[in-house]
């Protein structure tokens, strides 16, 4: 059984260099590529100089960003904010994307709210992280985009791209990346693609995670490539 483990305000980024045109887009909650937002620590930076240079790249104005960091700092002081910017509950993730990210979504490819779930029995790897179990039902309407191999590095997920990972598993498997990046193969093919980078690259145990585009009001552009 799959189940939510959160929910991320993340734009996809051009696929970086070092990944070799493994895809047009990269779509991943791992801040060593993207940049999910809020950020909560830059939101708290004692130096205005930082917090201005945040402003400027989420393109708010004064007040705005005033709000934003004052309502970002809230969530986080609740436990419903993590520290990579991880919505427990989708009802804040929401609403954070509605006031501040939904009228950038016509920029290619737009800033996208995003679900991540995982098998139940992989819940105790990450028992030390703030969990808002919720279990995700076969009937319910979501666009599933792919799966991503993830893995938990104190403060945040690495990616398997992050240190080229799909190289090693291109040798012994077909990888099906879809537009941004995440792999279309079945639930039993990201599984053993898992075990097979396990202590490899990042000293994190690897696992898959299924994604789902629950962007509000069906962000344009979102595939729905079907259900686990």
């Amino acid at each position: 059984m799959y189940v939510d483990y959160g929910y991320y305000i993340i734009r996809p980024c051009r696929c970086p260099e070092f990944l070799k045109d493994f895809s047009e887009w990269i779509l991943t909650v791992s801040g060593c590529i993207c940049d999910a937002e809020p950020q909560p620590f830059s939101c708290m930076a004692n130096d205005e100089r930082q917090k201005e240079k945040y402003r400027k790249r989420l393109g708010m104005e004064k007040q705005e960003f005033i709000d934003f960091s004052e309502e970002t700092l809230r969530l986080f002081g609740e436990d419903r904010l993590d520290t990579d910017s991880r919505f427990l509950f989708k009802q804040d993730a929401e609403d954070i994307y509605r006031r501040y990210f939904y009228n950038q979504r016509g920029v290619d490819p737009g800033y996208r709210l995003i679900g991540i779930a995982l098998e139940e029995a992989l819940l105790p790897s990450l028992e030390d992280r703030i969990i808002q179990k919720k279990e995700v039902t076969g009937t319910e309407e979501r666009r599933f985009l792919g799966f991503d191999l993830l893995g938990w590095d104190i403060s945040g997920f690495h990616t398997y791209l992050c240190n080229s990972l799909q190289e090693e598993l291109m040798k012994r498997f077909e990888l099906k990346p879809g537009r941004f990046g995440l792999l279309e193969n079945s639930k039993e093919e990201v599984e053993a693609f898992a075990d097979a980078i396990q202590n490899r690259g990042e000293p994190v145990e690897w696992m898959p995670f299924a994604v789902y585009d629950d962007t509000p009001a069906a962000a344009e552009g979102s595939e729905i490539h079907g259900k686990i």
